[in-house]
Formats: C-alpha cells, structure tokens, sequence
C-alpha cells in the first residue's frame, strides 16, 4: 500500500494572551498565524478524487470552517484567565463554563467588547492551539474520505520564527 502526504496551510490574525508568562506575553497582544493541515492516506483509484488522498479544496473548505470561522480577527482566551470576568456578564461568563463543561470543548462568545471571543479550556498556547485544532480537524477529514485518509499533523506557526506540531 502506497501512502501519500499532502498539506494545505491557511493563515488567520488572533489576539491571545498567556496569562501567567513571566514576559510581555502576558499581555493581550496579536499573531498572524500560519496553519498547516498534513493528511496522510492512499490515493483514490475513482470518484471525484481519483489520483488524490483528499481534495486540497475540500481541506481548506474544513480548515475555514474548524479554525478560521471561529478564530480569525478575534480573540482567544482561557477559560479562567481573570480577564474574562471584567469583559463579560456574569450571564455570558456562567455561559462559557457551562457549554465549556458540557462539551469539554471551546465556546465562541459575541459581546460588546471582544466582538468575537473563542474562550478556551487551557492556555492558548501555540502547542496547546496546535492540538486543538487537531481535534476539530481530524474526524472531518476522516469523514471527507471515508476513513481512508486521516489527520497526521497539525503546525502552527506563531511567528515566523516560532512553531510548534502536534502530531499522532
């Protein structure tokens, strides 16, 4: 069996905050960061994919979906980073704990303040984003092939100088 790796990157702006880092990371401040899906699979021997492991269009069309919807041009934050509590209601804020527990997943709040806020069960790092979207991305790639190609690598470049991967 012949396997084969594609990768599709997109690119998305995000304003994060490490909360407890001895630098000025601490601070809310913004990357553009770069994204890149690596699929692994056999190629299609019929069908609208034929000569492919998955359709570079159909990966970008879940990566939109999955990363860039909920997370380009906002704001992502921890779910028990302080700052949550002076920019959201005391409704919003009981909000995100729920639907955080509930799901164990990440929650996209609209308010006055943060007008697109993705608030997040641990520190969003670049390690910890990196598995994140690994998690979202990889049933639906599973699900555009049939299970014949699968998710094997989610990088995330913070800066052009930084990365980090998380991989199975």
């Amino acid at each position: 069996m012949d396997k084969h790796l594609i990768t599709r990157e997109i690119g998305i702006d995000m304003g994060h905050r490490v909360t407890y880092h001895g630098s000025k990371c601490k601070n809310l401040h913004g990357h553009r960061y770069t994204i890149q899906a690596t699929c692994e699979g056999e190629l299609f021997k019929e069908g609208e994919q034929q000569g492919m492991v998955l359709d570079f269009g159909f990966l970008k069309e879940e990566m939109m979906q999955q990363i860039d919807e909920p997370c380009d041009h906002g704001t992502t934050l921890w779910l028990e980073d302080p700052i949550l509590r002076s920019v959201l209601t005391d409704e919003q804020f009981t909000m995100c704990v729920r639907g955080i527990n509930s799901a164990g997943k990440a929650l996209l709040v609209l308010n006055e303040v943060f007008t697109k806020l993705y608030v997040v069960p641990f520190v969003p790092t670049a390690e910890n984003l990196a598995k994140h979207w690994f998690e979202r991305l990889a049933p639906r790639v599973s699900n555009r092939t049939n299970g014949q190609a699968k998710l094997l690598k989610i990088k995330v470049w913070e800066t052009p100088n930084c990365s980090a991967e998380y991989l199975i």
